[in-house]
């Protein structure tokens, strides 16, 4: 069964440079030199990459991550 791609967003105005998204989800989120994440995907493909956004989604404190 094909999963269909979904984006994967990052609210920089709510993010709080935690950093939960890439202690937790390394091969999805990356940090950058001012601490704000980068994604490493831009869509999640398959249902492991939706499970690990979805996962990102309800430990990031700030509500930053979205998955549309």
């Amino acid at each position: 069964m094909s999963e269909e791609a979904r984006k994967i967003g990052i609210d920089f105005q709510k993010c709080i440079k935690a950093g939960e998204c890439y202690y937790n989800h390394p091969d999805l989120f990356g940090p950058t030199e001012n601490g704000f994440p980068m994604l490493r995907k831009r869509e999640a493909g398959s249902a492991s990459d939706i499970r690990e956004v979805s996962e990102a989604i309800e430990v990031c404190p700030s509500g930053a991550i979205t998955l549309s």
